[in-house]
């Protein structure tokens, strides 16, 4: 199969079904100097005003630790209305970020124009730009538009478009690389007992490794039980994490497709897009990456050039739902698949939920973390998956009630 036409191929798996302005959603635009249209004073993105005709002014925003363990970012507005998200693992490194940079570039405002505050802060702060700045950001973020989509009594998704899909079929993601390829295996047939999942995703390399494997040929041992024990019929995908050359990355994608994988994951380091785009130029196998990456120009390179078949935005490390639709918007206008990063389960895929119920550019299988789920604070409803697919929540904003006692015992970060 020629490259165009491989190309061609993964370009149509995630065409768009018609244009790509869709339900008040405005294409991302290049301005004259080459940037991205972010600016407050261009038509937004999503046009919140539209279901909100009164303002909503944030009256405040807190990183909340729960029992110890689970950590939160809540956002309030000045009638009462919150906001919650469940944090990642990272957020008690970056609250100096949060509580500096990012609370007063919404708290006090009308945050119906979420938009327009970013990119303000973006102008203000964009020495600071980076993965622990957008993380500090994305957080807040994700927490005003549950607020937003609460007082407008609206679901999330309903700001960013019209439902495609309210069922999202996932993979279970092991994040592992320090069990043997028979525990491996193991571990995934479990998850996909417990999820019905039809897909896994494996780890491969040593994680930035320089081509070493984590244990001696590892990489390729596990590929090839996995797909032994599992049978053609499930979908197998692999993640490197950035742990080759270019010239080793070719060899293992050659590998994995030998096997018959249906996607590779950052087989090079992602500071280097010219050599992601080496090895997505010389395979079969569609290349996917971008988890790092939180700069609009890097996505843009991305799509321009073809140096991933596949993008993968992080909401968090992307700065959010607004930074990540852009990326959509724009992969969408040349073809190019879209399937966030969002190694989580339960509870706290609803984000996840939300952007894929509308992505009419959605590629695969979508992450769900393999691991049993432990989030024991009360909320409602449950989020588990039904026969290998997440089912889009019916409730205001992302959909989740949590018991409003937690807040009262959390400790404040």
């Amino acid at each position: 199969m020629s490259k165009l036409h491989r190309r061609e191929l993964i370009a149509g798996m995630a065409a768009l079904a018609g244009s790509p302005a869709i339900a008040g959603i405005t294409p991302a635009r290049r301005r004259a100097d080459g940037l991205l249209a972010f600016p407050e004073d261009e038509q937004p993105l999503v046009d919140f005003r539209r279901f909100l005709p009164d303002p909503v002014i944030l009256r405040s925003a807190e990183i909340l630790v729960v029992d110890g363990k689970h950590q939160f970012v809540r956002a309030v507005a000045d009638d009462g209305t919150d906001g919650v998200v469940k944090a990642n693992s990272r957020m008690e490194e970056v609250t100096s970020l949060f509580h500096m940079l990012a609370k007063p570039a919404f708290v006090g405002k009308d945050v119906r124009d979420l938009q327009s505050h970013l990119a303000t802060l973006y102008r203000r702060e964009y020495k600071f730009a980076g993965l622990a700045f957008w993380t500090a950001v994305g957080h807040l973020e994700l927490a005003i538009w549950d607020l937003l989509g609460k007082r407008a009594k609206r679901r999330c998704v309903d700001f960013m478009g019209p439902v495609i899909r309210d069922r999202i079929p996932i993979y279970v993601s092991s994040l592992d690389r320090n069990t043997s390829p028979e525990q491996e295996v193991d571990n995934l047939q479990a998850a996909m007992a417990r999820t019905g999942a039809r897909a896994v995703k494996l780890k491969v390399g040593g994680r930035m490794s320089r081509n070493q494997d984590a244990a001696p040929g590892r990489s390729e041992a596990v590929v090839a039980l996995a797909r032994k024990r599992l049978g053609d019929e499930v979908t197998i995908y692999a993640d490197a994490n950035g742990s080759y050359d270019a010239p080793r990355g070719i060899e293992v994608a050659r590998m994995l497709e030998a096997h018959g994988v249906a996607g590779f994951e950052e087989p090079c380091p992602h500071e280097d897009p010219e050599m992601q785009k080496q090895v997505a130029d010389r395979v079969r196998i569609p290349i996917l990456g971008g988890e790092q990456d939180g700069r609009m120009e890097q996505w843009r390179w991305y799509i321009e050039n073809r140096g991933l078949d596949v993008l993968q935005p992080d909401f968090m490390y992307n700065g959010g739902m607004l930074r990540t639709l852009a990326v959509q918007r724009m992969a969408s206008a040349a073809n190019v698949g879209i399937a966030p990063h969002y190694p989580r389960n339960g509870a706290e895929t609803v984000e996840l939920i939300h952007f894929a119920a509308q992505a009419s550019n959605l590629w695969g299988y979508q992450e769900y973390r393999a691991k049993p789920r432990v989030l024991d604070f009360a909320h409602d409803p449950v989020i588990d998956p039904v026969d290998g697919e997440l089912h889009l929540p019916p409730g205001c904003g992302f959909g989740i009630r949590y018991d409003p006692d937690l807040w009262l015992r959390a400790r404040r970060l």
